[in-house]
């Protein structure tokens, strides 16, 4: 008895860490979303919207007219993507180093999103084969695991995004990787009505490192939306 005991009063205080790590983890994560709203609106109240775009908002509005005519005028401002375009024209063949070359501009100063959007709209399948090369080198990519979602919103796939995420989500080897996976599983989906939260917790049902991850990630989204007040 005694044993068993500790062994509960062990599963406890790990469940209570893995709690508090998470609770950490969003309280952090909030503060911080709070904190870049607040720079934004206090210095370019005038330009919130490109703003508030840059640390991960989307926007749903009538605007879609506006992208279409700045993506048809768009061109490539380096080599970097004119090679970019060569490929999904098909002129050339994916290799690695193409990779390379996308995650370059992708985390560039100033990106050339205009151009990259065009094809995602096109629905490019020169595109969507550097993704999953990309995911096949990592399928833990959380850059390229978005890069398919935002592909998924302009030609819907969700069952493939729902793969992607849940192996992800498999191989995923520590809780961090782990939570962040899960958020932007649930995230990238739930426009669509899945409950990526509810399918990762019948998956890893509520003894497990992850399924305990999904509690709390649960909790803390409920408490978000009691929360925010608009």
């Amino acid at each position: 008895m005694k044993k068993k005991r500790k062994r509960h009063e062990k599963a406890e205080v790990e469940k209570n860490d893995l709690k508090d790590t998470v609770d950490k983890f969003m309280k952090l994560k909030n503060e911080i979303l709070s904190e870049k709203v607040e720079e934004v609106f206090r210095n370019n109240p005038d330009n919130h919207q490109e703003e508030l775009e840059n640390i991960g908002f989307q926007w749903f509005d009538d605007d879609y007219p506006d992208e279409i005519e700045e993506e048809y005028h768009v061109i490539a401002q380096n080599e970097n993507q004119r090679t970019l375009l060569a490929y999904f024209h098909g002129h050339i063949e994916l290799w690695d180093t193409l990779i390379d070359i996308f995650l370059s501009e992708k985390s560039a100063t100033e990106p050339n999103y205009p151009l990259f959007r065009k094809y995602f709209r096109q629905g490019n399948l020169h595109l969507k084969s550097l993704i999953y090369r990309g995911l096949e080198k990592d399928p833990t990519d959380t850059g390229f695991l978005y890069d398919l979602a935002f592909f998924h919103e302009f030609h819907p796939m969700l069952g493939e995004l729902i793969a992607y995420y849940s192996r992800a989500c498999e191989l995923a080897d520590d809780s961090q990787t782990f939570l962040e996976l899960a958020e932007d599983f649930h995230f990238n989906t739930f426009p669509d009505g899945y409950d990526a939260y509810h399918a990762l917790k019948e998956t890893y049902g509520p003894d497990t490192t992850k399924g305990m991850i999904i509690d709390q990630l649960i909790q803390a989204d409920r408490e978000m939306d009691e929360g925010i007040m608009f």
